[in-house]
């Protein structure tokens, strides 16, 4: 999830309007691909591997990726979600309420999502998954939720483009170094079912739900197709089995709690803009204000990571919440797909009022009013 975009959401991707990317001005192969691309990548790349390899094998991430690529010509037969985004796609053919549910399932996720987050944090800075990544977990999401309370806006453009690059480098060093060492929730790899392991494996995947155009744009469909086929390429290697090092130089050691601080920082950041994202939703969902959903998220979040601490779960478990809530909402999506949207009611005209003919001036100034109601903050 781009949880970051996303939702990614973390997420996977976890972009600062979890509702996925942001709609694309180009058309074709690269564009698609690009797109589908920045919608997944985020901190799933870091975690994912952290929790579930080798444990998923190869098949599970193909059938996963392969369910996906239907799903993305489900949608984009119906228009797609990349121009108005997946909430509207909702509510234009379900109606308000199922568009609400859809709020709510990226507000949950998003919030769950941030305890494996921050422990996924914690366990690459400190090489542990026990009470003391536990405990560093909780000053991760605190000081993340302070900083989003204090700061809300946030990257910059060019630390967002940067940062899926930073993951990505760090995710290959992980490969060829043989992962994380030892590997934070690496105690609950046995004996996962592969369903199981599939629910937490969409952690990956948020953001590709905003991400999808319309079938009339081919060639832009085409690339989005390819994103996801390199998305899923990329995660069989990265949850593969590490490579046979009998002797791993004694340098290791260092570069490996380098990679850790780094893959850390970058958790943390993910975990900032995510609750930026879920503060976002918990204002549409509440009409109240941006920083009371920032502390609501944060509290949440807490909350999954002591019962977690508490039932000694490991990042594993902690991802089912969020994988849960994203298949959920991609079923969401994929119901209101085959439903056509719904007749949009004819604005009636005003009648005139007596008001209006005494005050000539009076539907001037309204127009301005709602011109100036009406144009973006900022």
């Amino acid at each position: 999830m781009s949880p970051g975009r996303a939702p990614a959401a973390a997420a996977g991707a976890a972009p600062v309007a979890p509702s996925g990317a942001a709609p694309g001005t180009g058309d074709g192969w690269s564009a698609g691909a690009a797109q589908a691309l920045g919608a997944v990548l985020g901190a799933g790349a870091l975690l994912l591997p952290a929790a579930l390899a080798p444990q998923p094998g190869p098949w599970t991430g193909v059938a996963v990726a392969g369910v996906l690529a239907g799903w993305c010509l489900l949608v984009a037969a119906a228009g797609g979600t990349a121009d108005a985004g997946p909430v509207a796609f909702v509510g234009d053919r379900l109606g308000p309420g199922p568009a609400r549910a859809a709020t709510a399932l990226y507000f949950g996720g998003f919030a769950t999502g941030q305890a494996g987050v921050a422990l996924g944090a914690a366990g690459f800075a400190l090489g542990d998954s026990g009470w003391r990544a536990y405990a560093a977990a909780a000053g991760v999401l605190c000081s993340a939720a302070a900083s989003a309370w204090f700061a809300p806006r946030g990257l910059s453009p060019a630390g967002r483009r940067l940062r899926p690059a930073a993951v990505l480098a760090l995710a290959v060093a992980w490969r060829v170094l043989g992962g994380p060492l030892p590997g934070p929730g690496a105690e609950d790899r046995a004996g996962w079912a592969a369903l199981l392991v599939a629910v937490p494996l969409l952690f990956g995947w948020v953001g590709l739900e905003g991400a999808v155009p319309a079938a009339a744009r081919r060639r832009t469909l085409g690339g989005t197709l390819l994103g996801i086929a390199l998305a899923a390429a990329l995660y069989c290697v990265l949850l593969g089995p590490p490579p046979a090092v009998s002797a791993p130089p004694p340098a290791a050691a260092a570069v490996g709690a380098t990679l850790g601080i780094g893959s850390a920082a970058l958790c943390w950041t993910y975990c900032r803009t995510n609750l930026q994202a879920t503060a976002a939703r918990w204002t549409e969902l509440t009409g109240r204000t941006r920083r009371g959903g920032v502390v609501a998220a944060a509290l949440i979040a807490l909350g999954v990571l002591v019962l977690g601490g508490a039932a000694r779960w490991g990042l594993p478990a902690l991802l089912i919440g969020p994988g849960a809530a994203t298949a959920a909402l991609y079923t969401l999506i994929a119901v209101a797909a085959v439903r056509r949207p719904r007749p949009r009611p004819r604005p009636r005209p005003q009648e005139p009022t007596d008001h209006d003919h005494a005050d000539p001036g009076h539907s001037e100034r309204a127009a301005h009013v709602l011109e100036g109601a009406a144009r973006p903050a900022g």
